[in-house]
């Protein structure tokens, strides 16, 4: 009976493996095998992330495909990226953007797995927030590759500690509109007592030999430093100008990440 089971168990393992895809030959960033982008499309984004990759060693790989063979978008991302070996061994540091377009029998799946290296420079909360306000509405429209593109221009400079997840959070549900509206108002108070204090003043005498200086009343939180040096890879496997090399150098992921269907 142990024997059976242990033939079952094995043999469920061995079909999941068989629909993952099987390991590039060539270390490119960008596997349309859902012929989703155009050759100008494609090679855009592959050589932007190659540039990103040789510059911070961060890998990010983007994936598109017509099946997963059963499983959901997240179970499909996470077997690809450990079997692929996307990131860096030594720092977990890849990045899966996987997407499975929408059929006339299926809704359209994507999903963003984030290597344990960095699941602390993007948390799951901020991957699902660039799923749903960036990739989403793109993909409704049928724009595929806009939709990448735009959570493409985000995660890199957020793992790349340019600006931090929370601030791109607060840049969206009304943060930037709070801050505008925070300082109008400080502005407006300092505008109203600076008159009320000349109507009272001693015969026109002004108090202070310099204009009033406004500061705002909060400080940037933009820090490139404050993600920890899991998220960077320091020199790495690549070489001097190597393209992608090293790009699937074993990295792991452990769950990070979030994704949706449309």
């Amino acid at each position: 009976m142990k024997r059976f089971l242990f033939l079952v168990l094995l043999g469920l393992s061995l079909s999941a493996q068989a629909q993952i895809p099987s390991k590039p030959l060539t270390e490119d960033a960008v596997h349309d095998l859902a012929g989703l982008f155009s050759s100008s499309q494609r090679g855009e984004l592959n050589d932007r992330l190659i540039a990103f990759a040789d510059t911070t060693t961060n890998r990010v790989v983007v994936v598109t495909v017509l099946d997963m063979g059963g499983m959901d978008a997240s179970e499909f991302a996470y077997k690809l990226g450990e079997s692929w070996g996307i990131g860096d061994a030594k720092f977990n540091n890849g990045i899966v953007i996987l997407v499975k377009p929408k059929t006339e029998d299926s809704y359209g799946e994507v999903f963003i797995a984030v290597g344990y290296g960095l699941e602390g420079a993007l948390p799951d909360a901020t991957a699902s927030m660039i799923v749903n306000r960036e990739m989403v509405p793109h993909f409704q429209q049928g724009d595929i590759y806009g939709g990448v593109k735009a959570a493409v221009d985000i995660i890199l400079p957020i793992i790349a500690g340019e600006y931090s997840a929370q601030e791109y959070e607060e840049s969206g549900e009304g943060g930037l509109g709070a801050a505008i509206i925070v300082i109008i108002i400080f502005c407006l108070v300092l505008y109203m007592v600076s008159r009320k204090g000349k109507g009272s003043g001693n015969s026109g005498t002004r108090t202070g030999g310099g204009p009033t200086i406004i500061t705002p009343p909060f400080g940037s939180s933009r820090s490139g430093g404050s993600f920890g040096s899991g998220s960077f890879g320091g020199g790495g496997s690549f070489g001097g100008g190597g393209g992608f090399k090293g790009g699937f150098g074993g990295g792991s992921f452990g769950g990070g990440g979030a994704g949706a269907k449309w």
